[in-house]
């Protein structure tokens, strides 16, 4: 089940109709959230919607947004719901929408990591009505793709487990990316919008030893260069492992600790843990867990998925390693990446705001949407400027609820739209 918007399974795009007819909208969100307001009265405000009525439910004019799998689930709560139908225990919020001038409209956010799925075979979505199935973006890497060719018309196809075997125009399918590193690829085609922090976090596994609690960024250099993914730390010995190509705990990793990717993915490789799926601690574990004892892991992970899985507000895909002892490593000086207890944890602010382990993440638009003729006034309304929906306190809260950290001055601008790149 997806977030928002039916996701529809490619090799029976027939359902498609079907599908649309029976599932959940985000009307049926909306009426919900209202009924349920004192229950979170102390996230968000609602308010009243004043722009014209209509019959059709508020998705046939939702904004589409696919992408990081580190952000999904407080875009899920954007959205509307977190962890969304039918999970037993969901959490409801009032959807964000844009501005009464602009009809407040709203967004539906499609998750990288889908639930009964995996990010390294995802399948396929329909993100609009009587729009094309394609294959779902991944990670990042793989949603900035996507909303690339949604603005160029090159077509979009994933590079592995690509369920319609070719590419598809995806022209007018895709109006965000969620991100969670800043531009890579030069270029002018897309604005990247900062809006949160999270910290790079690193999990660990040491058989209830505790000899790999705390880690240097020297180890970390010295294990994901080593040829054989291992090193002996603390005298235990450490296996390196990496989540899949493209993910941003990997590439934020690399960055953190001076590592090429070709390098870290050898000693991953080598350790016989490299490719695991992002932000699953459950997937780490079944291959630490095996491991015998004086033998370790470690893998990159995002700070707030941890945190918003241990609260219980996203889909829990880190409670059997939370249960075996996994736990997130303190690193350096800056200590643990949280502070409190499940379900209560919190970003701690100074691993946060380090400039080593701590990034932003973005809202990714098409330029072409912020200025001259082809300006969305209402994409502007949630994303850009401090005004902004998503910049506003009510918003904010949520957004730190799952994890993320406000941004201070020294970090950037919320809803500023000074970045630009093509991927």
């Amino acid at each position: 089940m997806g977030r928002g918007l039916a996701e529809v399974v490619a090799s029976d795009p027939s359902k498609e109709p079907q599908l649309r007819s029976l599932t959940p909208r985000k009307g049926v969100r909306l009426a919900t959230a209202v009924a349920l307001a004192s229950g979170v009265a102390g996230l968000a405000t609602l308010v009243n919607f004043t722009s014209t009525a209509q019959a059709d439910p508020s998705f046939v004019s939702a904004y589409a947004g696919v992408g990081a799998d580190v952000t999904q689930d407080v875009f899920a709560g954007l959205s509307g719901a977190s962890p969304a139908p039918p999970s037993s225990t969901v959490n409801w919020y009032p959807p964000i929408h844009s501005s009464s001038a602009t009809n407040n409209r709203t967004i539906d956010s499609f998750d990288a990591n889908p639930a009964g799925g995996t990010t390294s075979n995802p399948g396929c979505i329909t993100t609009k009505l009587g729009g094309p199935s394609f294959d779902r973006p991944g990670s990042t890497t793989a949603g900035l793709a996507a909303l690339l060719a949604s603005v160029t018309g090159s077509g979009w196809q994933n590079t592995a487990a690509s369920c319609t075997g070719a590419a598809v125009n995806v022209t007018g399918q895709i109006d965000f990316a969620r991100a969670a590193r800043g531009p890579k690829v030069s270029g002018t085609t897309l604005t990247f919008i900062p809006y949160a922090r999270d910290g790079l976090g690193i999990v660990y596994y040491d058989h209830g030893t505790g000899n790999i609690a705390t880690l240097s960024t020297a180890q970390l250099t010295a294990l994901y260069s080593s040829p054989t993914g291992t090193a002996t730390i603390n005298g235990d010995t450490v296996y390196a492992c990496l989540t899949i190509s493209g993910s941003t705990p990997r590439s934020n990793l690399e960055s953190a600790i001076g590592v090429s990717d070709a390098t870290a993915s050898a000693a991953a490789t080598a350790a016989g843990c490299n490719n695991l799926i992002q932000n699953s601690g459950n997937t780490f574990y079944t291959f630490a867990s095996t491991l015998g004892s004086g033998k370790d892991a470690v893998v990159p992970i995002s700070s707030a998925s941890w945190i918003s899985q241990a609260n219980g507000l996203a889909v829990d895909r880190s409670n059997t390693a939370r249960t075996g002892g996994a736990d997130l490593a303190a690193i350096d000086s800056l200590g643990k990446p949280y502070t409190g207890t499940a379900p209560s944890e919190a970003p701690n602010t100074t691993y946060y705001q380090s400039t080593q382990y701590g990034y932003n993440v973005y809202t990714v638009v098409p330029t072409s949407k912020l200025s001259s003729f082809t300006q969305d006034a209402a994409l502007e309304s949630l994303f850009v400027g401090t005004g902004s929906a998503l910049c506003s306190s009510t918003e904010q809260t949520i957004v730190n609820s799952f994890g993320f950290d406000s941004l201070v001055s020294s970090e950037g601008t919320c809803g500023s739209t000074t970045q630009t790149g093509n991927g």
